[in-house]
């Protein structure tokens, strides 16, 4: 009878063992998957509806439509990719003259139409200096470096957002290495070396040269919420590859007012180009804020003939109303002129923007 319940008890422990074993396994793949380090995902939404503009016909447009992937890979080593799905994507041609024609000899993607924003890894080297390796947001100006989400207007200023000659001069991404931090507990700084200014985000570098830019801002102990400082870039070679940057910012920010200023200078090849603006945003409540700015962008320093070399003037009023934590409505009036070209005339553009962040 005893050795007869060994066997059935030698039996059940056979027939038991795969389960156990696969228990086991079970465990450890669920202490595996715990132990995977968490991803965070936030986005940010922007449509808008844009008239009166006489060169862009009335309409909707989705302007935004971002999606940043962030997590941990060690104490000091984080990453984070970012897309923006409203991208429209455009190819660069390249055209030869044949006979009496012109045709087009080479078309190829445009690579910052892409719709790959940010692709980075930040390294944390102390409590107060970090140094991010990848795509990135390049440190050139004030606005060009605080995300959407919180620019007071609906669109950026002109020196950023117009790029009807060249690349724009803030809010541009390239592919480097930067060190970012604060020193002495009161000079922001960020420096870095990229392939080029912006112009090549998403590309292999086209030549030898690198550029080198940064932005120092002195916030001082002694007067909370101000900040002064500049931004610059370089890039030497050839002219028509030679890229400079000089920029100033000062800017006075509480809980009620924002009071900001910038200016821009570039130089692409034998391009000139000038822009600078002044901002008031005023908050009086949490949830509204009323902004007016003075924009002035001189596209081409060289002359004042016909709508790709004129002088453009914005005064922008307007306002936001926050409708929770993570939604508001804008509207902006935009009186936009060219005070030293004759054509084309001056007009009134309304923006009424719809946005949130989850």
């Amino acid at each position: 009878m005893t050795i007869r319940r060994s066997v059935c008890v030698t039996r059940t422990l056979f027939a038991l063992a795969p389960l156990v074993l696969a228990a086991r396994a079970n465990a450890q793949d669920s202490t595996a998957a715990r132990a995977l380090p968490p991803v965070e995902v936030h986005g940010f939404l922007q449509t808008y509806y844009r008239t009166g503009d006489p060169t862009i016909k009335d309409g909707f447009r989705l302007r935004k439509s971002d999606l940043k992937f962030t997590g941990v890979l060690s104490p000091k080593l984080r990453w984070r990719v970012t897309f923006d799905a409203a991208k429209a994507l455009t190819v660069n041609k390249s055209t030869t003259k044949v006979d009496d024609s012109t045709v087009v000899n080479d078309v190829a993607i445009d690579q910052r139409s892409r719709i790959l924003q940010d692709a980075a890894l930040t390294y944390t080297v102390n409590n107060s200096m970090s140094v991010d390796i990848g795509q990135q947001i390049v440190p050139l100006s004030l606005e060009g470096t605080i995300s959407t989400s919180n620019v007071e207007t609906v669109e950026r200023t002109l020196f950023i957002v117009e790029r009807s000659r060249a690349v724009g001069l803030g809010d541009v991404r390239d592919i480097g290495v930067s060190a970012n931090g604060l020193a002495l507990n009161a000079v922001e700084y960020h420096i870095g070396v990229f392939n080029e200014t912006g112009d090549d985000a998403g590309n292999t570098d086209t030549n030898d040269q690198k550029a080198l830019m940064g932005r120092v801002v002195y916030h001082p102990t002694f007067f909370k919420g101000l900040g002064v400082g500049g931004s610059g870039a370089f890039e030497g070679g050839p002219p028509v590859q030679h890229r400079e940057r000089t920029a100033g910012e000062i800017q006075f920010r509480d809980d009620v007012i924002t009071l900001r200023s910038e200016f821009m200078s570039a130089r692409d090849g034998n391009l000139r180009r000038f822009g600078w603006y002044g901002l008031t945003a005023v908050r009086p409540t949490k949830r509204l804020q009323l902004v007016a700015r003075w924009d002035d962008w001189d596209r081409d320093r060289s002359g004042e003939h016909a709508l790709i070399d004129a002088t453009e003037r914005h005064v922008v009023i307007g306002g936001s109303l926050l409708l929770d934590t993570s939604a508001k409505i804008a509207i902006n009036a935009i009186r936009q002129t060219f005070p030293f070209v004759s054509a084309p005339k001056s007009s009134t553009i309304i923006l009424a923007a719809f946005q949130a962040v989850f």
